[in-house]
């Protein structure tokens, strides 16, 4: 491997690397080398060092933090977070309990990976904590709605995001 390759590795891997004011390179973090990365910079140091001095702006990296999440893991990535994180403090700002608010807010997070179309009541603009104020078009008799049929996912003729 190259300097340019070693260099681009550990960028990718989250790594910042600097010029010290003794000339020598700084890497953050440091404690998350490897014995390996740690031999293959001392073997590439001196083109690291010309590849710093050329481009420092260039090299310091702003660490992806959705690098290991969805897709590479089952892990949620920013954007699912954050929508998940939305739909938890709505469900329990209307008295869902903190477990199942959760339940239904990551499912409703997640669901875009499978390319599932279907909906829930809680994300339609149409619904109130136990009522469908669009009943009649979505098709039920009722306005009032339990909290078992409001979480479940569907597809709601009535649903309006």
């Amino acid at each position: 491997m190259g300097a340019s390759d070693l260099l681009a590795y550990l960028r990718g891997s989250g790594f910042t690397l600097t010029l010290t004011d003794e000339g020598g390179i700084g890497i953050a973090p440091a404690a998350a080398l490897t014995d390996d990365d740690r031999q293959a910079i001392r073997d590439q140091r001196s083109d690291l060092l010309v590849l710093l001095t050329e481009s420092p702006a260039s090299v310091i990296a702003t660490p992806d933090p959705d690098r290991w999440c969805w897709p590479h893991s089952d892990a949620m990535n920013s954007a699912e977070l954050a929508e998940f994180m939305t739909r938890r403090a709505r469900l329990m700002r209307w008295g869902w309990v903190e477990s199942a608010a959760e339940a239904l807010a990551e499912r409703l997070a997640k669901r875009g990976r499978d390319t599932d179309d279907r909906v829930s009541c809680t994300d339609c603009q149409h619904y109130r904590p136990g009522r469908c104020g669009n009943h009649d078009l979505a098709g039920l008799q009722a306005p009032d709605l339990s909290r078992d049929l409001a979480g479940l996912l569907q597809r709601c003729p009535g649903f309006t995001a």
